[in-house]
Formats: C-alpha cells, sequence, structure tokens
C-alpha cells in the first residue's frame, strides 16, 4: 500500500478558494482567533476577485481567451470600483463599451453575478497553477 502525502495548507486555500466571500471572511475569523499566524498566512496565499486589479495587459489578453466576455462583464458588477476602472481601462474602446453594456444592463440575480465570478477565478486558478499568469500584491515586482 502507498501512502499519499496530502499537503493541509494547500488543500485549506483550495478550499477557500471554492467558497463565497462573505463563507471565506467567516472562516477566515474563526481560524484567526485560534491560530493568528495561520490566518494571516492563509490570506497572504488566497487570491480573489479582487486580485484582478493586479493582472498585466498581457496576462490580461491571456485571461480572455478562457473567459467569456459576458461573463466578466457580468462579475464586474459585483466587483469594487478600483477592479473595475483597472480591467476597463486594459480594453480597447469597443470591447470597454461591449464590457460597460453588460455592466449596465438589466438587473441580474446576485447569485448569477457571484457564479460568473466563481467561472472566472476558476480560470485564473488554472492559469495561475500553469504560471501564465501572476497576481502580485507586491507592486515593486516587475514581470518580463
Amino acid at each position: 500500500m502507498t501512502k499519499v502525502k496530502i499537503d493541509g495548507f494547500k488543500q485549506a486555500i483550495e478550499m477557500l478558494q471554492g467558497m463565497g466571500l462573505d463563507e471565506q471572511q467567516t472562516l477566515l475569523a474563526d481560524i484567526a482567533r485560534r491560530d493568528p499566524e495561520m490566518a494571516i498566512k492563509l490570506k497572504t496565499n488566497l487570491v480573489t476577485f479582487d486580485d484582478l486589479k493586479y493582472l498585466t495587459v498581457t496576462m490580461m489578453k491571456r485571461l480572455l481567451q478562457d473567459i467569456e466576455l459576458d461573463d466578466l462583464g457580468l462579475a464586474l458588477r459585483g466587483a469594487n470600483k478600483e477592479v473595475t476602472e483597472h480591467l476597463l481601462n486594459m480594453f480597447s474602446v469597443n470591447m470597454k463599451r461591449d464590457v460597460e453594456d453588460i455592466l449596465k444592463g438589466k438587473p441580474r440575480a446576485l447569485s448569477e453575478v457571484m457564479e460568473a465570478q466563481k467561472k472566472i477565478m476558476a480560470v485564473v486558478h488554472k492559469l495561475r497553477e500553469k504560471g501564465e499568469i501572476v497576481l502580485s500584491k507586491d507592486k515593486s515586482e516587475r514581470y518580463v
């Protein structure tokens, strides 16, 4: 019988990334009460939709190959203003108009917005694992 080594920290990050923002915050607050250092370590390694503000134009182009523009526009309805502006400023005039049309379109259920964010983040995680995009919170870091 072979032993399988499980990386608990990696599993915890994957579990957190599969949760909604409210659930993540609740669980991280609970962890912080028991193990503040672990909570900080988890938060540092957790990638959220807000981290898309660290994408470069090249990385955004790569992401757009694997996501639907409709999903992005819908997902941005639930994003903070900084993320929305950062991403929109990377687009051509026509693409920006298309995304803004989706953003300002008819009201949609919050669950649809959250599902769109989840779809996009699944692609982001896949591309990060492959090393095709990097989301660095350290703005001094340069990518070539």
